[in-house]
C-alpha cells in the first residue's frame, strides 16, 4: 500500500532517521556507551542478585504489573508466537511500544508495536531519541506516555530500518502480565540485552535490516 504525504512531516522524519543512523554508524562507541550504562543502572538496581542480566528480575516489582496496556507506553512480557513453527526467527520477551490494536475477522484481539530489540543498538538509538520527541510531557512522570498514531508508525513500519521491528501480537498468545516500564527507566531498559530470541540470535534478528 502507498503512503501519501500530504505534508513533509513524515518524509522528514525517514531523512532525519537515515541521516543519524549513518552518523551513528562512524561513531560505535555511542551505542556501547549505551549499553554499558543499561547494564550499570540495571547492576545497581538489582545488586544481590546480579551476575548477569536476568529478565526474571523484572518482574519482581508487582507495581508494574498491568493485566490492560496503554498505548505509547513500554512493556515487557513473555509471548508464545502465533506461527512459530513457520518464523525464521522471534523474540519471547518483547520490548514493546504499542500503538493500535484491533479485532481480527477470528474474533482475536490483536495489538501492534514496535519491538526495540528488533533494531540494533546503535539503530535502537537513533529511533529511541526520535520516539521520544512524541513524548506528552517535558518531565518523566508515571503518566508520561509517546503520543503516536498509526500514521505516524506506518511510515516507520514501511521504511528498510523499522520493517523489521513492527510486530501484530495475539493478545491469546501473550504468556504472563504486562510489565509496564515507566518513563524514567524507558532509556535504561531499552538497551539491556534481554531479548528470548528463538530459532536464532540478536545478529540473525539484526541481518534482516538491510
Amino acid at each position: 500500500m502507498d503512503i501519501e504525504l500530504k505534508n513533509g512531516t513524515n518524509l522528514d522524519l525517514i531523512k532525519a532517521i537515515e541521516k543519524s543512523y549513518l552518523k551513528a554508524n562512524g561513531n560505535p562507541s555511542a551505542a556501547k556507551r549505551y549499553s554499558d550504562d543499561a547494564i550499570n543502572w540495571y547492576r545497581n538496581y538489582v545488586p544481590k542478585a546480579y551476575n548477569k542480566v536476568r529478565t526474571s528480575q523484572v518482574f519482581m516489582d508487582r507495581s508494574l504489573w498491568k493485566n490492560q496496556i496503554q498505548m505509547g507506553k513500554f512493556y515487557f512480557f513473555d509471548y508464545d508466537a502465533l506461527h512459530k513453527d513457520t518464523l525464521d526467527i522471534w523474540d519471547a520477551f518483547p520490548f514493546t511500544v504499542f500503538f493500535d490494536a484491533y479485532v481480527s475477522k477470528e474474533g482475536k484481539a490483536i495489538i501492534l508495536g514496535l519491538n526495540m530489540h528488533y533494531l540494533p543498538p546503535k539503530l535502537r538509538m537513533i529511533a529511541f531519541k526520535i520516539l521520544l520527541g512524541y513524548r506528552s510531557e517535558s518531565r518523566y512522570r508515571k503518566s508520561t506516555k509517546l503520543e503516536l498514531d498509526w500514521q505516524k508508525l506506518k511510515v516507520l513500519s514501511q521504511h528498510k530500518l523499522f520493517k523489521a521491528a513492527i510486530h501484530a501480537y495475539r493478545v491469546d498468545h501473550v504468556r504472563s502480565v504486562f510489565v509496564e516500564i515507566p518513563a524514567s527507566a524507558w532509556q535504561h531498559m531499552i538497551f539491556l540485552p534481554v531479548a528470548r530470541w528463538k530459532k536464532g540470535n540478536a545478529q540473525d534478528a539484526y541481518n534482516k535490516i538491510k
